[in-house]
C-alpha cells in the first residue's frame, strides 16, 4: 500500500506507557494469584489513566511543579492490602523502567472486586470466554510499515546513545505527504534556539534516507518541543489505555483494526486480548501456506467469540488479497 497513514508511539509516550504499565500489572496478577491461590483468578486491569503533572520548561532547564498521577481501574479478585502493594510496586517500577528521569509519581489504585458472573466463568475448569468480542490481524507488513519500524529502531538507538538530547517520548506519523516525527529534546542540554535547530537538522538528515522527514514541525512556528524528564507526561499530555499501538506495534487506520485495548486484559480468558494475537498468527500462517493464491496482497483475519463459550469455539473469517470481488469468507 503506497497511500497509507501509519502512526507509532514510543514506549515513553504517555499512552504507550499506560499500556505497558497495565500489561505489567496483568503479569503481576497472574503470578500473585498462582502463588497465593494456586490458580489465576478473574481480573481485568485494562482501564487506567496516567494524568499529566505540571512543569515549567525553558532553554537550559526548568522545574517540575506538580508530579503526574497514575490511576489504575478495572477489576481484581481478592483485592486486599497485600495485592495493592504488589500493584503499586509494579506500576512505579514499570514507569521508571521506561522513564528513568521522571522522578516522583503519585499512584492511586481505584480497581474494584469482580462481578459474580465473571468470577464464575473464570472458576470453570474449561477455559471460557469472559467477553463477547473479536480480534483482527493481517499479514504481511507493508513497505511503509516496515519503514516505520526501521525509523523506530534508529530513534531508539539515538535515545540509548544520547549523543543528542532526545527524550524517551516520540511519535512517528507517516502519510502520503511525508514522515512527521515529534519528540522533545532535554531542555537541560539545549542552550538556545540555534542549538535546537542544529539538532533538528541533524535528525532530519540522518533519517532522510526514508523520505521527506520533518522533525518537530511546530518549531518553525515558534514552539520548541522540550522536556525535563523525557516525556510530556510531566506537563499537559495524559495517557490512557487503548490509545497506544495495537498488538502488532502500530496504529494503522488503513488496515483492519479493533479499538479493543489489548493491554491489561486477563491473560487466561479475555478474547479481546487473545484473539488479537491469534488473528495475526492465523493471517501469517494462511499467507505463507497460500501465498500464490493471494497475489502477494496479503491476508486479513477476523476472529469472533462469545461470552461463556469455550475459548476455542470461535468464528474465523478470512479476506484474501485476491483480484475481483473483495469480502471475508468464513
Amino acid at each position: 500500500m503506497k497511500n497509507e497513514v501509519i502512526e507509532y508511539k514510543s514506549n515513553g509516550h504517555p499512552d504507550t506507557l499506560t499500556d505497558l504499565v497495565v500489561e505489567a500489572c496483568a503479569t503481576a496478577l497472574d503470578k500473585y494469584y498462582k502463588d497465593t491461590y494456586g490458580r489465576v483468578l478473574h481480573y481485568n486491569v485494562d482501564k487506567a489513566m496516567f494524568l499529566a503533572g505540571n512543569a515549567k520548561v525553558e532553554f537550559g532547564g526548568g522545574e517540575i511543579l506538580k508530579p503526574p498521577c497514575f490511576f489504575l481501574g478495572g477489576q481484581a479478585s481478592e483485592l486486599n492490602d497485600s495485592l495493592r502493594r504488589v500493584l503499586r510496586k509494579t506500576i512505579l517500577s514499570t514507569i521508571h523502567q521506561y522513564l528513568p528521569n521522571l522522578g516522583k509519581v503519585r499512584v492511586e489504585i481505584r480497581s474494584n472486586n469482580v462481578s459474580q458472573n465473571l468470577s464464575n466463568i473464570c472458576d470453570s475448569e474449561e477455559i471460557l470466554c469472559n467477553d463477547t468480542s473479536f480480534g483482527v490481524g493481517y499479514y504481511p507488513f507493508s513497505e511503509n510499515e516496515q519503514k516505520v519500524f526501521n525509523i523506530m529502531k534508529e530513534l531508539d538507538e539515538m535515545i540509548r546513545r544520547q549523543e543528542i538530547p532526545l527524550g524517551e517520548l516520540y511519535k512517528i506519523m507517516l502519510t502520503p505527504k511525508g514522515i512527521f516525527i515529534s519528540a522533545p529534546l532535554y531542555a537541560q542540554r539545549v542552550k538556545n534556539r540555534w542549538e535546537y535547530e542544529q539538532y533538528k537538522k541533524w535528525i532530519e538528515q540522518v533519517l532522510s534516507k526514508y523520505g521527506n522527514v520533518i522533525f518537530n514541525p511546530d518549531f518553525e512556528r515558534g514552539f520548541p518541543y522540550m522536556t525535563l524528564t523525557g516525556s510530556s507526561i510531566e506537563c499537559g499530555d495524559d495517557g490512557q489505555v487503548g490509545r497506544g499501538n495495537r498488538y502488532n506495534g502500530l496504529i494503522t487506520p488503513c488496515r483492519p483494526m479493533t479499538i479493543e485495548a489489548y493491554h491489561g486484559k486477563n491473560n487466561r480468558n479475555h478474547i479481546g486480548k487473545l484473539y488479537s494475537k491469534i488473528a495475526f498468527m492465523e493471517a501469517q500462517a494462511i499467507y505463507e501456506k497460500y501465498e500464490s493464491l493471494t497475489y502477494k496482497r496479503g491476508v486479513e483475519v477476523i476472529i469472533v467469540g462469545k461470552i461463556g463459550h469455550p475459548i476455542h469455539d470461535y468464528d474465523l473469517y478470512v479476506k484474501y488479497g485476491h483480484k475481483g470481488e473483495e469480502g471475508f469468507e468464513e
